[in-house]
């Protein structure tokens, strides 16, 4: 009996760790150390919603990013390539009906206020593919998903 009361609040523990959620996908560019990366978080099984942090990373000019929240784990989040209009060369994502600004060379990550009208060339997607978090790149010729 001593055992099975020593060994209850480690199972109970692992109980309640069941079902969080940590895990990563990355979209790399060709130079060393540039890469957009997001970061899955769900703390507790019960939520319904996680977190996305997004770290942009351009060494050692820039390494910033910030937080999407409420989505579900099953959320697709799709990188663009911001058309040229733009002030600086920048990334937009979008995660359900919001899209959000990324600029590597300012190191920014902002929401937009509205979906902008053209995001640009689709670079790829980050969604989960077998039970593992991945960035999927496009398919050619721009075809849509």
């Amino acid at each position: 009996m001593r055992y099975a009361t020593r060994l209850f609040p480690m199972i109970l523990s692992l109980v309640v760790l069941t079902g969080c959620l940590q895990d990563s996908a990355s979209y790399s560019f060709a130079e060393k150390d540039h890469a957009i990366t997001l970061i899955r978080n769900q703390q507790w099984f019960w939520q319904d919603s996680l977190e996305v942090e997004v770290v942009i990373l351009r060494l050692p000019e820039c390494n910033g990013g910030g937080r999407i929240l409420d989505l579900t784990r099953d959320s697709k989040i799709r990188l663009y390539q911001a058309p040229a209009e733009y002030a600086e060369p920048m990334f937009i994502l979008k995660a359900g009906k919001r899209a959000f600004a990324i600029g590597d060379r300012s190191c920014r990550f902002e929401p937009f206020k509205e979906m902008p009208d053209d995001l640009g060339v689709k670079l790829g997607i980050f969604k989960e593919v077998d039970g593992q978090f991945r960035f999927v790149p496009a398919e050619p010729a721009g075809t849509q998903e």
